[in-house]
């Protein structure tokens, strides 16, 4: 019969055995690396090329210059869906300040003079197929001459939502909105008082 000593003695090595076993020797070990990066969009106004302020010919309505906003967008995903949409305001709080005539998209500008914001009815006639000078006073409404996109991103006009549906790719991207100058025929009179017009042009990726 064996003792306990020795079958102690005979245990140990048979638990080496088995650690062998359960561990094969190699000369080559590997570990995974691994680092999470998250979607970045980055949506900002750009100042350089940029034409914010110009003045208006009190004679004719027409710009001096043409206003110009730029946008650039950076991404990190193949493509973005983005909205490029404007505001003005109404005697009653902001409203959508695009709209379209036939095949031309323009863009309405209010007087921010203290008590002489436009109606809200006075922008709706802004806005019509044929807009009478005496229904829109403070309220004068300029094309939209072009809405360019680098880095083959694309540009679609959205009548429905009177806004732009801009398709941006992975990179960095620059949209540039640009006016034109002459006012839509029936927007500009002399009822149009003396004041800062202005409308706020927004590129986001929230539809309107």
């Amino acid at each position: 019969m064996i003792n306990k000593k020795l079958a102690g003695l005979l245990i140990i090595p048979a638990m080496l055995a088995a650690l062998n076993a359960s561990h094969a020797i190699s000369n080559t070990a590997s570990q995974t690396l691994q680092a999470t990066l998250g979607t970045y969009l980055d949506i900002t106004p750009v100042t350089s090329g940029a034409v914010t302020t110009t003045t208006i010919a009190p004679d004719t309505g027409a710009l001096a210059a043409a206003l110009v906003s730029k946008f650039q967008v950076n991404l990190n995903t193949d493509s973005q869906a983005l909205y490029l949409q404007a505001t003005t305001a109404g005697a009653a709080g902001n409203v959508n300040a695009l709209f379209q005539q036939g095949a031309n998209t323009y863009v309405v500008f209010s007087n921010t003079a203290t008590g002489k914001i436009p109606t809200a009815a006075a922008i709706s006639d802004c806005k019509a197929a044929s807009p009478a000078a005496a229904n829109n006073a403070n309220a004068i409404a300029y094309p939209i001459a072009s809405v360019a996109l680098t880095n083959s991103g694309t540009s679609t006009y959205d009548a429905a939502k009177n806004q732009y549906n801009i398709t941006v790719n992975g990179g960095t991207t620059v949209a540039t909105t640009t006016t034109g100058t002459t006012p839509y025929t029936g927007t500009y009179s002399f009822q149009d008082n003396a004041g800062t017009y202005q409308a706020i042009m927004t590129l986001t990726a929230t539809s309107l």
